[in-house]
């Protein structure tokens, strides 16, 4: 501070001398000087502040050494504090040392000790251990040779008795044969006494071998118990294991997703889901399959429940196997029917459709319905241009044989119109390709079967075409009208080229110019994929549906060509109440023969149903048939007469001139002379068991058609060999 205020006092007097020279107050020669002076002044000023600036920074340096060195000083007196009390826990560590060494030295003169002592006891163990032993050894040899010994002790004493002196013993007998006596008695005493310890030896040997034996026995016994209660435990076990087994075998089963067993649906007192319960416990106790209910859907008679199921098993197995046994379910639960089910394309849901009840009828059946006299009306109202169309099995075969006695009573009418003459004669020919191959073949037109191929039947038929067009053969065209009749003309189109299928065309538009009629069969209900047969060909015959499944195929499909929207709709519903009606009656219906069946006819503004006449209502005259066969062969050669011979005319206008008899046949099988196909004409016989007549020809078997056989023959068969 000193320092500063002398800088800035010299630095004032300079500014005044300045002030003064600058003012002239002072000589030159005092200017001068002052003038050097104050040039002066400045240098020593920066020289000054300079050697300051140093020193300060000297100062401060000195400081902070200073301030390390009381730091240093300050951690050394407590590093010599720290050094102290390490020292004097040293000490008493060395003292601790010290005592834990004497202990351990204490502790190793003890455990030698303990060690010769361990060793004094264990010679001891070992010698008391051999005394037992040889103890143990002399009480087993004292009990091995203490008879032998008592003997030769005995024997011993004896003989050193007899070696004695004789002379002494005869000097002393009186008092040696007292001493015998005594000795004897001595003898006889110990003797008794041997013998009572011998027998109290084998006593104690006999109650330690009873001792023994008990033991023994009771140990079984124990064992025994140990294994019954084992083996109980044992079941017990297994039985666990088993359950244990199975709850894992279901855990499993359930972390794959499949079901264990059923669960059904919470539904309190609803009918609808008691149903859907019903049918999953029904699959489960009789199929062993598990359901989950997941919902239920009921709108008026129709109820539909959903359900799901194990991803282990596959759905067309599923629903297979629910398909199969969907009639036995219904029937059990007391249900109509039970729908195939079908699987959600969104869920893995089975859904399934459940009638409960018979549906309403939806329309009036008599619009479209007519009975089996109408029918025949209608067969022969129409030109023998028929189409039969039906499923295998449907019943073609029967139908046509039922039309053709028909046809055959009332005659061929002449250019195959409703209001044409009756011909004196009609022939049939048959064309079957399965004739001789299948087993489901009806025998109904054996009578009448020509050919078994259907490339033969259509050539025999251009033979028939073409003989009657040649005018030469005009009496045979004008008295004979001939039906060509072929089964399976789907399949037999197919083969034939154009050509070869031209005459049966021919047949169908102009056959009847010369008295040709044709009925066929097939099985296909497409009208446009029939090979062979166009839309015009099948125009051109009436066609004639005979089961359900080708009649909705037909409407269905081609319903709307022919017929209006409105008009096959009705003939839908029409068909399924004449299903259910025909359904209802057929339930109480044991005769097949006599079960309702229907035919749809397409007729021109509007099909038709009809049904259809009982397979046993009518039955052809085959003898009489064969008889006017003969006539026809010989009007065929030119030997018969002609249409000019009264005879002939008087036979023709004969009301009893006819092809069919309503009674039974049972005049023979079969009897076409010309037919290259040879049939059974044997008598019928009569049933051998209810006596029937009602006999039917099947294969190499006679079949009783006799509708009270069961009740007249119960459990006798219906069919039987051929003699």
């Amino acid at each position: 501070m000193n320092r500063t205020t002398k800088i800035l006092s010299g630095l004032g007097f300079g500014a005044i001398t300045t002030l003064a020279l600058a003012t002239g107050i002072l000589k030159p020669t005092v200017k001068l000087v002052a003038l050097s002076s104050l040039v002066c002044v400045p240098v020593i000023g920066v020289s000054h502040w300079v050697i300051q600036d140093k020193a300060n920074e000297k100062i401060k340096a000195i400081q902070d050494k200073l301030d390390l060195a009381k730091k240093d000083t300050q951690k050394l007196a407590a590093a010599t504090a720290d050094n102290e009390r390490l020292s004097q826990y040293l000490v008493s560590l060395k003292n601790e040392l010290s005592q834990l060494q004497n202990f351990v030295t204490s502790l190793k003169s003890e455990n030698s000790r303990l060690k010769e002592s361990q060793q004094l006891q264990s010679a001891q163990i070992e010698v008391y251990q051999k005394e037992k032993k040889m103890l143990n050894e002399q009480i087993v040899e004292y009990e091995e040779t203490y008879s032998s010994e008592l003997e030769s002790s005995v024997q011993q004493k004896v003989d050193e008795y007899i070696a004695s002196d004789r002379a002494k013993l005869d000097a002393k007998y009186r008092s040696a044969l007292m001493e015998g006596q005594a000795i004897h008695a001595d003898a006889v005493s110990i003797a008794k006494a041997y013998e009572e310890w011998a027998e109290q030896v084998g006593q104690r040997h006999a109650e330690r071998r009873d001792y023994i034996l008990g033991l023994t026995k009771e140990f079984n016994g124990h064992i025994s118990g140990i294994e019954e209660d084992w083996k109980v435990e044992r079941g017990h076990l297994i039985t666990q294991i088993e359950i244990y087994t199975n709850q894992i075998a279901r855990l499993q089963q359930k972390l794959a997703g499949d079901l264990v067993e059923p669960i059904y649906l919470k539904c309190g007192f609803s009918p609808e889901g008691q149903i859907a319960n019903a049918v999953a416990e029904w699959l489960w106790n009789h199929q062993r399959i598990p359901l989950k209910v997941t919902g239920v859907e009921s709108t008026d008679s129709l109820l539909t429940a959903g359900y799901s199921y194990s991803h282990s098993m596959p759905i067309q197995e599923l629903i297979k196997a629910i398909e199969d046994n969907s009639p036995v379910i219904a029937r059990t639960l007391g249900l109509y029917a039970i729908e195939k089910p079908h699987k959600l394309p969104i869920a893995d849901i089975l859904t399934l459709k459940i009638k409960r009840e018979r549906p309403s009828r939806k329309t009036n059946t008599l619009a479209l319905y007519r009975n089996q006299q109408e029918f025949i009306k209608y067969i022969l109202s129409q030109p023998i241009r028929f189409r039969l169309i039906g499923e295998p099995g449907a019943g073609k075969t029967p139908t046509v044989a039922v039309m053709l006695a028909h046809l055959l009573a009332r005659g061929f009418l002449e250019a195959n119109t409703p209001n044409g003459r009756k011909l004196p004669y009609t022939i049939v020919e048959f064309c079957n390709p399965l004739a001789g191959i299948s087993v489901k073949n009806s025998t109904d037109l054996d009578f009448c079967l020509k050919w078994d191929s259907g490339c033969k039947g259509f050539k025999g038929l251009a033979e028939e075409y073409r003989f009657r067009k040649n005018k030469s053969n005009a009496n045979y065209k004008n008295q004979v009208g001939y039906i060509w009749v072929a089964d399976e003309i789907d399949n037999s189109m197919a083969e034939l080229t154009k050509d070869e299928a031209k005459p049966f065309k021919n047949s169908l538009k102009d056959g009847g110019h010369i008295n040709i009629g044709v009925i066929v069969m097939g099985q296909s209900a497409n009208v446009s994929t029939s090979k062979g047969l166009s839309i015009d060909d099948q125009k051109m015959m009436t066609n004639i549906y005979i089961d359900s499944v080708s009649i909705r195929t037909f409407l269905s499909q081609y319903g709307e060509r022919f017929y209006s929207r409105k008009t096959v709709e009705k003939a839908l519903n029409t068909l399924e109440e004449i299903e259910l009606e025909i359904e209802e009656q057929n339930e109480v219906i044991c005769d097949t023969a006599r079960e309702l069946r229907i035919a749809m006819v397409t007729a021109q503004r509007s099909p038709v149903f009809y049904q259809l006449p009982y397979f046993d209502s009518t039955v052809i005259d085959v003898a009489s048939y064969q008889k006017k066969l003969e006539k026809v062969i010989a009007i065929r050669s030119g030997r018969g007469e002609t249409l000019g011979n009264m005879d002939v005319l008087a036979d023709y206008q004969n009301p009893d001139y006819e092809s069919l008899s309503t009674e039974t046949d049972t005049s023979g099988h079969s009897p076409y002379a010309e037919s290259g196909t040879s049939r059974d004409t044997s008598q019928r016989p009569n049933c051998p068991h209810c006596g029937s007549s009602i006999i039917r020809s099947k294969g190499n078997k006679w079949e009783c058609k006799n509708p009270e056989h069961s009740t007249i023959a119960p459990g006798k068969p219906k069919s039987w060999k051929k003699c």
